[in-house]
């Protein structure tokens, strides 16, 4: 199966102006890289670890069968998930129309939560249309950080994204509700707030963490873009 529109390009490769003819094929490039960079970089890991796993349990099941159960369970789990995410690349190779940039940074969220072993729920207020592309990878660089902290830390079983676009503002939220951090500083390299708030302040924006111990911690960034999607 090829990627979206090969055959339109490659239609229009033959016989056309070599300027254009050499523009499509760098399309075409790009776009085939970046499939193959997906499915390398989520499914095939995923599946191998799988693979793995099962090797695993196959020994484990006649020393300790509960804990095999267990385990089977989990990659089960990891199976669905790689299910989805295959129908999710099915669809948007397929489709006529590309998703809309809601649906694949909700992809985006849903795959480093898988990655993180943790639940995550995603919310997405509000068009990202003309959110530009270095604004969107600095929202998942921050979600990535603040998931991984939440993993890490929290002791909580499952952490809240939400995201809200509103006019020329870009609001990401993280928030989970486990045992909270007592002292936040830049300084601290255990949660990564250094490198969270470079990413907003790169940009002209803000990042501020609130946490109260045993009761959660909560990432706000806001991120500044233009009306017609350029930064500010």
């Amino acid at each position: 199966m090829g990627v979206p529109g090969t055959r339109t390009y490659e239609h229009a490769i033959r016989g056309g102006h070599p300027t254009v003819r050499h523009a499509v094929e760098s399309m075409l490039l790009e776009e085939r890289t970046r499939w193959a960079m997906q499915i390398h970089d989520g499914l095939t890991q995923s599946v191998t670890s799988a693979v793995l796993e099962l090797q695993t349990l196959r020994h484990r099941i006649e020393t300790d069968p509960q804990a095999a159960i267990v385990g089977l369970k989990e990659v089960e789990d990891e199976i669905r998930n790689d299910l989805r995410r295959i129908r999710e690349l099915l669809f948007e190779m397929t489709s006529a129309d590309p998703p809309p940039p809601e649906h694949r940074f909700t992809a985006l969220v849903q795959e480093i939560a898988d990655a993180a072993k943790l639940t995550v729920s995603v919310s997405v207020d509000g068009s990202l249309d003309h959110a530009p592309e270095e604004v969107l990878e600095a929202a998942l660089a921050i979600v990535a950080e603040g998931l991984a902290n939440a993993a890490k830390h929290s002791g909580a079983p499952e952490a809240h994204v939400r995201v809200h676009a509103e006019g020329d503002q870009l609001h990401v939220e993280i928030e989970d509700r486990g045992r909270g951090i007592a002292a936040i500083g830049d300084e601290d390299p255990h949660f990564g707030l250094r490198i969270m708030r470079a990413r907003a302040e790169a940009l002209g924006g803000s990042l501020d963490v609130e946490s109260t111990p045993g009761h959660g911690t909560t990432v706000v960034a806001v991120l500044p873009v233009g009306e017609q999607g350029e930064v500010r």
